[in-house]
């Protein structure tokens, strides 16, 4: 006798052996009970998930002489024709070998008859439906709209984007989902104890993150893994099966990127290839390695157990990530995807491949990058080309343009000379002098922006309390003049703000002459400020670290 391969020998014969499809089996189970069929349904999802097995399935129950809870009994003389392939009631097309429109006629012409003698209703599973052409699937339309009362059809397709949307709105459409690694490997469990095969745990779970979400893959490959191995199955015979790399491999690579450590990495990957190991099988099993890294650093223990993970394997992923920070870890996997999908459309994978581990080993951590990036976006531009940066607590005098210079603020040292100085003062006013900046300062959320910039323009010469005097240009001069009572309330306010009593009166004169701004010396500061500002050290090192850019404005922090 033959050999029956586990796909075959696992094959589901009952809704409820159907693996990880319980949305579908559920409505289909309770349709039958209901008797509420259809007639004509649409299997649509990845392949190896049971689309074929559960239209077997719904066609045995639909004939079962002696069904149970919606369930076939496989007892009867229907269900055991049906599962032999021999029933003349349930007819399975290969949709990619009869995709004509003969071959749909003669398949119309076999509706008129009547179902076998036993059956319910005929039943047809047309696999792989969307190898139809368009012709064949306008004349199955009508048939799909009103077929006769004892027929049902059952439409399976991987490719559910290329039926033609009428096709799909005259059928009830059922989705079926990948299925997910514990439902797999609880599966190939389930085999293995059947078939007295003695497998390690890591074994089936490599198994089933090869079948990528697909049982009849999982069982295929572990009938291959199973002539390999002689004895238990282990993790590393499966790895040597499959053309996989060994997990311990990628925490060695893993251990030496986190290390910096090139010569390591490089080693390991020479040893990888040396196997003859396929480069994109390698890349994928890196890509979902880090994954895993990323899961240990951002989920911690509860995520890694639910994603399946061995203690052994979650404790040394913890302690791996241990030492480094979210963000480069996170680095790490986006590199990882990044150069795994390049090295995938090389022409040279191994290539790629080694020039991926290398550039993860060398790379920068995130925060030092980002250190290094603030120091030169915050760099401050001194009055002459590699001067040292002014100490803390630095006046800064902002210019009408928005540029500014640091100044160190001479000390007051005598009233009459201060009140003319335009430079800040570094605390409140002393006595009964102010700083004509201050005012101006604090004018800004508290006049009008005419007024404010009139004010601006003012050159001051005595700042007193109860005395202000200044010049400024013809236009600004007389404009302040007439508005001596808006200016007399902002310097009470400004006084009152600062602790110090206001005058009953004040003196406020201010003469025609030059004023605060000199548009021709604005302008040439400007200039030689940009030119001081594209020969500072700090400047020149930000140009470098971005080629091609060009620095317009550098403003100074205190």
């Amino acid at each position: 006798m033959s050999y029956l391969v586990l796909a075959r020998k696992y094959r589901p014969s009952v809704f409820s052996s159907v693996s990880g499809q319980d949305h579908v089996t559920r409505t289909l189970a309770n349709a039958l009970q209901r008797e509420k069929v259809v007639h004509a349904y649409l299997f649509t999802g990845p392949r190896g998930v049971g689309k074929t097995s559960v239209a077997r399935i719904l066609s045995k129950a639909i004939n079962c002489q002696a069904p149970k809870n919606a369930e076939p009994c496989l007892e009867c003389q229907t269900c055991k024709e049906i599962g032999a392939g021999t029933s003349l009631a349930v007819r399975e097309i290969d949709g990619a070998s009869h995709n004509s429109v003969e071959n749909v006629r003669e398949l119309m012409d076999s509706f008129k008859s009547l179902p076998p003698t036993g059956y319910k209703r005929k039943v047809y599973i047309i696999d792989e439906v969307h190898m139809l052409s368009i012709s064949a699937f306008n004349a199955l339309l009508k048939s799909l709209e009103e077929p006769p009362p004892h027929t049902v059809f059952i439409l399976a397709t991987t490719d559910v984007h290329k039926i033609p949307e009428t096709v799909i709105s005259r059928c009830q459409r059922h989705d079926f989902r990948a299925l997910s690694l514990a439902t797999i490997e609880a599966r190939l469990q389930e085999v293995c104890a059947e078939e007295k095969i003695d497998a390690e745990p890591d074994a089936l779970k490599l198994v089933a993150r090869m079948a990528d979400g697909s049982m009849r893959d999982a069982q295929t490959l572990l009938d291959r893994v199973q002539s390999f191995c002689s004895g238990v199955i282990t993790a590393v015979e499966t790895s040597r099966a499959l053309g996989t790399v060994e997990q311990r491999v990628l925490y060695d690579i893993a251990h030496g990127i986190v290390a910096r450590d090139t010569g390591v990495v490089l080693k390991h990957v020479s040893d990888i290839f040396s196997t003859g190991l396929d480069p994109a099988m390698l890349l994928r099993e890196f890509v979902h390695f880090w994954r895993e890294v990323f899961v240990a650093k951002v989920g911690g223990e509860a995520q890694l157990q639910a994603l399946g993970l061995r203690a052994d394997s979650t404790t040394e992923l913890l302690r791996l990530v241990a030492p480094l920070e979210v963000v480069d870890v996170q680095d790490l996997w986006d590199v990882a995807r990044d150069g795994a999908d390049r090295a995938l459309r090389s022409s040279y994978p191994r290539y790629g491949f080694e020039a991926l581990v290398t550039r993860m080993a060398t790379r920068q951590p995130v925060a030092q990058v980002g250190a290094l990036l603030g120091q030169l976006l915050n760099s401050k531009v001194s009055d002459k080309a590699g001067a040292p940066r002014a100490p803390v607590g630095t006046s800064v005098s902002r210019r009408a343009e928005g540029e500014s210079r640091p100044q160190v603020a001479a000390p007051v040292t005598n009233p009459s000379t201060a009140a003319a100085q335009v430079s800040t003062p570094q605390g409140p006013p002393s006595g009964g002098v102010f700083g004509w900046d201050e005012v101006v300062s604090f004018a800004t959320a508290s006049t009008t922006k005419v007024l404010l910039e009139n004010l601006r323009r003012i050159k001051p010469v005595r700042c007193e309390v109860g005395v202000f005097e200044g010049t400024a240009p013809d236009f600004t001069a007389t404009s302040v003049m007439r508005e001596k009572e808006k200016v007399s309330a902002l310097l009470d306010a400004f006084l009152e703000k600062r602790g110090i009593a206001a005058p009953r009166a004040w003196k406020i004169v201010i003469q025609k002459g030059p004023g605060a701004i000199d548009s021709s010396a604005k302008t040439a500061s400007r200039v030689e400020s940009d030119k001081e500002m594209q020969g500072h050290p700090a400047v020149q090192s930000l140009q470098k670290f971005f080629p091609g850019s060009k620095v317009e404005q550098v403003k100074a922090k205190d």
